[in-house]
């Protein structure tokens, strides 16, 4: 990498915007970063680390504070790197995230970070990314290397150098960790702590699950495991005799279930034998009986017969009775046999009450106009004495607006008064100030001033005003007074329009009428006089009108209808009951009875007549049954037989059901033993199949495990795996810092790398010892001088840069920055350090040194420097 411009804005000290020309300070190959302490020369350093990477160095990159406190409100800040990465010219420009005024409102809001990277391609700049997470990804790819590497490598903080010289072995652990990307050896230790505790929890469960099916198996069997058999043939032992006596078990419930059904057999045909004999003798028995009654079943059926023949007769003779009874009525309703007097009485009364009701509709309009002539007679009335009480309302209201017109004309006589008195005081006021106002533009007069009226410098004699002289403001109050009271006036004049208008029209309503009074008054009159003629004419028509008549109209008109009627009925009645005796007579013939009194008397009710066909159906099926008992064959026999001796036979039956559910209890039990015992052998040798290989591998990663992290006996020096590897990285270091160790000490100091463990340090591995060839004592690094400690530790930074840059494919790292440190060396010393640092401008490198010593700006000729003030850091090329 070599770096060709630099230009930052807002960043850092610089409050406003410093361009670094990095080609013309490569020119001279060693160049001096030069500065008063707080300038901002670590802030260059920052600048192009932000540019590449979006990260500062050290704990500035935790404050979060990139943007200049000193710059502008609003001035975004930024910073642009353009430099050669792996022979490719790139432009870099980044802005960190930042507050920045709102651009509507007030308050803040935030800025997010942002970046632009673009290639030179044939003369133009080609963007090839805006996202920062790609640009990082880019960056860190054509360096070879991450950020923590690249400010160890081309930036060299000296003085976090002198903190890793004196460090612990885990202070380095962490450090060359970062830089050589050993994280996966930590993966590998963490892999295999994990995957222990995995086995280690893996293990403890599946021995659980042994245990519990041992358990188990002890529970069914009530033996336990003995200590020199496994788990898995003590349970296979058990299941063989478990299965023996299982098999012993069947046998026994087979005898038994053959016992069972032979007494169960000779028990149920003797059961059977027992039952047909009894059904035997109650047929037997049942027939008798229904041999005894047949005289009264023969009387039964012949009566149900007659009741049968009766059942078409009574319907008919009711018929008849009610035929009779409705002519008897019927006849008892007429008055008169004379039908035609009967109608011409009917005819007569239908035209009488036919011409009065013709006169019905001018009867209920008369109704009609009387009740609207009522309606209109107090309307008139309420209308007279609304008119009344408007008159006298009006008088009331003419004395109350003359005694309010008199209050207003006054009022605004007074406002009229004092409007003028304030005019003519506000017009004093401003006659008295135009004459003092010579006074008053002199007293705005000012030594050295020129006068507005004449432009003279000089004011021999300036005007004076009297004391009580009125002023500006006296006058402006003057005139709002005045304007105030003619505002008053103008209100009050309008309320004595307002009431004179208001009193005119009062007084024209006194002597009149409302008009819409008056308007409807002399409608409801008009309405009068019509409805008093037409009920004069109404009552001319109506003199034949009648109401009695009317009445006696409709009554003899229905008296002749309901004698019409009542002839009618008893035409009709006389034909039913001729009809209803002729059906009767015919039903009683066809029936076969020599009257219907005899056939009245052969007639059940359904009740009675349902009850004797059961009986008698009923005795009829019983014999039937009866007589099919005592038909089926092997009936006789089974009469003849012995009875069977059921109690005997049903003891032996028990006896044997008895045996069998024993023994059927014992298979059941001995059989559930045998299968839980096969099925917990199989899943305790499934168990110790999963147990033991687990177990196996277990024991071994806990040895492993153990070694890896130095906590085993045969882990001599107690060295993690990690720390191995980097304990060979760090004796690379060594032997690179060595080397310029020994040209800056003048051959005198020497670092070493051992593996023994420090003072109050549990792990070995990553200890440095500083060996003094003057003395042959190796000692602590922490008993150097501060000279001593800058050259060791430049050494040592010089050296971890060698080996981190081979470690990352041997980057080109054309430009490096070496930090502080140069003040506390002697003269002999610092010319043995700058002949290393002039040596690492071997191959076109640059070297830039960062140091605010005087004596390092005399040796140095071409510089950068920084320089500071209130308004924020610059910087300048020197040469």
């Amino acid at each position: 990498m070599r770096m060709h411009r630099l230009r930052a804005t807002a960043f850092g000290p610089f409050a406003g915007t410093i361009d670094v020309d990095f080609d013309q300070l490569s020119t001279a190959g060693l160049f001096l970063l030069s500065g008063p302490t707080g300038a901002g020369k670590t802030s260059v350093l920052d600048a192009v680390c932000f540019a590449l990477y979006g990260d500062v160095p050290g704990d500035r990159n935790a404050a979060k504070r990139l943007r200049s406190d000193l710059a502008a409100p609003g001035t975004r800040p930024e910073v642009e790197l353009e430099a050669t990465l792996s022979g490719r010219r790139f432009r870099i420009t980044r802005s960190p995230s930042w507050e920045r005024p709102k651009k509507r409102g007030d308050g803040m809001t935030t800025e997010q970070a942002s970046v632009t990277i673009a290639e030179r391609v044939h003369g133009t700049w080609v963007t090839q990314s805006t996202r920062l997470d790609e640009t990082g990804h880019l960056v860190s790819r054509l360096l070879g290397m991450n950020v923590a590497q690249f400010t160890q490598v081309a930036m060299l903080p000296q003085g976090r150098f002198q903190a890793f010289l004196r460090a612990r072995s885990e202070e380095r652990h962490r450090l060359l960790q970062q830089l050589f990307r050993t994280g996966r050896f930590e993966d590998v230790e963490k892999w295999l702590r994990d995957r222990r505790l995995d086995l280690r929890r893996r293990t403890d469960a599946a021995g659980r699950t042994v245990d519990d099916l041992v358990s188990r198996v002890s529970e069914t069997t009530g033996s336990e495991v003995s200590a020199d058999v496994s788990p898995e043939a003590w349970a296979r032992d058990l299941h063989a005799d478990a299965a023996a006596a299982a098999a012993e078990a069947t046998e026994t419930a087979t005898m038994a279930t053959e016992a069972e059904a032979a007494a169960r057999a000779a028990l149920d045909r003797a059961r059977d034998l027992h039952r047909r004999r009894a059904r035997i003798d109650a047929a037997a028995a049942d027939r008798a009986r229904l041999e005894a009654s047949a005289e009264e079943h023969a009387a039964a059926l012949r009566r149900l017969e007659a009741a049968r023949r009766a059942a078409g007769v009574v319907p008919l003779h009711r018929v008849a009775v009610t035929a009779g009874r409705a002519h008897s009525a019927a006849r008892s309703s007429v008055t008169t046999d004379d039908r035609p007097e009967l109608e011409r009485a009917l005819a007569a009364a239908v035209d009488g009450a036919a011409r009065i009701r013709a006169l019905e509709p001018r009867v209920r309009r008369l109704r009609a106009v009387t009740t609207e002539t009522a309606r209109l007679e107090r309307r008139a009335t309420e209308l007279a004495t609304a008119g009344e009480r408007a008159r006298t309302e009006a008088h009331a209201l003419v004395a109350s607006l003359t005694a309010r017109l008199g209050e207003a004309e006054a009022a605004h006589a007074a406002a009229r008064q004092e409007t003028l008195d304030r005019r003519e005081r506000a017009i004093g006021l401003r006659e008295q100030r135009v004459n003092g106002m010579a006074a008053e533009i002199a007293a705005g007069l000012v030594v050295g001033g020129s006068c507005p009226v004449c432009g003279s410098c000089d004011h021999p004699h300036k005007a004076a005003a009297p004391h009580d002289a009125p002023d500006e403001a006296a006058e402006k109050a003057a005139q709002k007074a005045a304007d105030d009271a003619a505002a008053t006036e103008f209100v009050r004049a309008g309320q004595v329009r307002d009431l004179q208008t208001s009193l005119a029209a009062a007084t024209e309503r006194v002597d009149t009428v409302p008009p819409e009074i008056a308007t409807e008054a002399g409608a409801v009159a008009a309405a009068l006089d019509a409805l008093h003629a037409e009920a004069d004419a109404l009552r001319g028509e109506l003199v034949d009108y009648d109401e009695h008549q009317l009445v006696a109209c409709q009554q003899a008109e229905h008296d002749a209808r309901a004698g019409l009627a009542a002839l009618d009925r008893l035409a009709a009645a006389e034909r039913s009951l001729a009809e209803a005796e002729q059906a009767l007579a015919s039903a009683v013939v066809d029936a076969g009875f020599a009257g219907s009194e005899e056939a009245l008397a052969a007639a059940l009710d359904q009740r009675a007549y349902d009850d004797l066909a059961r009986h008698t159906a009923d005795h009829d099926r019983r014999l039937a049954a009866v007589a099919a008992v005592l038909a089926e064959p092997g009936a006789d026999e089974v009469a003849a037989a012995d009875p069977p001796d059921l109690p005997v036979l049903t003891q032996t039956h028990e006896e044997a059901l008895r045996g069998l559910r024993d023994a059927h209890a014992r298979q059941a039990a001995t059989h559930a033993r045998a299968e839980r015992l096969e099925r917990l052998t199989a899943d305790l040798a499934r168990a110790v199949a999963v147990w033991r290989p687990v177990s196996e591998e277990l024991d071994v990663l806990t040895r492993l495990s153990a070694f890896v992290e130095g906590k085993a006996a045969d882990n001599r020096l107690q060295m993690r795996l990690s720390a191995y590897v980097l304990a060979y990285r760090l004796s690379q270091v060594v032997a690179a810092a060595n080397e310029r160790l020994d040209r800056m000490s003048d051959r005198r100091y020497t670092l070493e790398h051992t593996g023994r463990r420090g003072a109050g340090e549990t792990r070995g591995g990553l200890s440095l010892l500083v060996r003094d060839d003057w003395s042959g004592e190796a000692r602590d690094p922490a008993t150097l001088s501060g000279g001593e400690t800058f050259v060791v530790s430049l050494a040592l930074a010089l050296g971890l840069a060698d080996v981190v840059t081979q470690e990352a494919g041997g980057a080109d790292l054309d430009t490096l920055f070496v930090d502080e440190g140069f003040g506390a060396l002697d003269a002999d010393t610092l010319d043995d350090v700058m002949d290393t640092l002039d040596s690492l401008r071997d191959g076109g490198r640059v070297v830039g040194v960062v140091s605010h010593v005087a004596e390092m700006r005399d040796r140095i000729p071409t510089q950068l420097l920084v320089s500071k003030s209130r308004g924020g850091s610059t910087v300048a090329i020197s040469r």
